[in-house]
């Protein structure tokens, strides 16, 4: 099984619980245990509110969600079009590998590798910023 399902959400805090809705029955019934759920939940909260915050500035803009769910994982993907994180950002600055490094304000990243199994962020040349969160389904 490999099913990919796409919804994009308003650059605003009130729309991140479509997201939480749609990842919370997407997974009923595919064998993730509700503490699975609740940490997939608050890791894409944390992925949406960095988007929201750091990408546009108080403008509008979209947040690109992308759930991709196999027989052993889900992959969410996070993905806005803004101007991504800076150092001087409250959000994460990056190493010289492209990872980030948590500062005082930066918890949300450090929350979702807390509670995911794979955690990748790319920052394309481009603009904006992707982050892969991967939960694999307990056996």
């Amino acid at each position: 099984m490999n099913e990919l399902i796409k919804l994009d959400i308003p650059a605003k805090a009130e729309y991140v619980v479509l997201g939480r809705l749609a990842l919370a029955g997407i997974l009923r019934d595919r064998g993730y245990t509700a503490d699975a759920v609740a940490d997939l939940k608050l890791a894409l909260t944390e992925a949406c509110s960095n988007c929201i915050r750091h990408a546009y500035d108080g403008n509008s803009g979209q947040v690109h969600l992308r759930f991709t769910v196999r027989d052993d994982r889900v992959v969410l993907e996070v993905r806005d079009d803004g101007s991504g994180f800076s150092e001087d950002d409250d959000g994460p600055a990056l190493d010289t590998a492209g990872e980030p490094v948590l500062n005082e304000g930066g918890m949300g990243i450090s929350i979702i590798r807390s509670v995911v199994d794979e955690f990748h962020l790319d920052r394309p040349a481009e603009g904006g910023t992707t982050l892969v969160l991967t939960k694999l389904r307990d056996a």
